[in-house]
Order: structure tokens, then sequence, then C-alpha cells
């Protein structure tokens, strides 16, 4: 039973730093095209709403992951390294995204 724990722990780590990592992606999408034109804008609306979206969802994976490390550590298992190491990870990417100013972050260029 410890082993398919495990493997769910190490998934959801791996999950939670793809969806951070896709988020901090859309981001940099948001940021390089800007507010141009219409067409520009238009893209850069949808890759904002796609980034807060997938951040979002890490965060939800993130906290379940959390809640599952600790529960290893309060049932005096150990947890599996990567598992952990993974999910420290991903909590920095999001953390580091959430720094991305929901709003005002473009209004001094044009």
């Amino acid at each position: 039973m410890q082993a398919g724990e495990s493997s769910s722990g190490t998934a959801g780590a791996v999950a939670t730093l793809a969806l951070a990592g896709s988020a901090a992606l859309a981001f940099g999408v948001v940021d390089l095209v800007g507010f141009r034109t219409d067409g520009a804008e238009a893209l850069s609306i949808t890759a904002w709403l796609l980034g807060w979206a997938l951040l979002a969802w890490a965060l939800l994976v993130g906290c379940c992951c959390a809640v599952q490390v600790v529960h290893g550590f309060a049932s005096r298992r150990r947890p599996v390294r990567p598992g952990v190491l993974l999910l420290l990870a991903g909590t920095l990417v999001v953390v580091l995204v959430c720094t991305h100013l929901p709003f005002g972050s473009g209004s001094g260029s044009g």
C-alpha cells in the first residue's frame, strides 16, 4: 500500500510543478505579446486567463500533495524523498508565479 501512496505523491508533485510551470509560461506570453493591437490584446487576455486557471489548479494539487506529505509525517512513515523535493520545487514555482501582479503590470507601457 505504501508504494501506491508514494507514487501518487510523486505524481501529484510532478503535476504541481508542470501546472505551475505552464502558468509561468502563459504569463510570459502575456508579457511578450502585450496590448499593441486588437489581435494581440485578445491573445494576451486569453493567455492571462489561462495562466491564472493553471495556477489555481497548481495550488489545488499542491495543497493536496502537502496534506499527503504532512499525513505521512504524522503517521510516522517516511515520505518518499523525490515526492517531497518535487513538492517543494512546485511550491517555489507557485510562489514565484503568484508574484505576477493580476492588474497594473503593463500600465506604464505605450
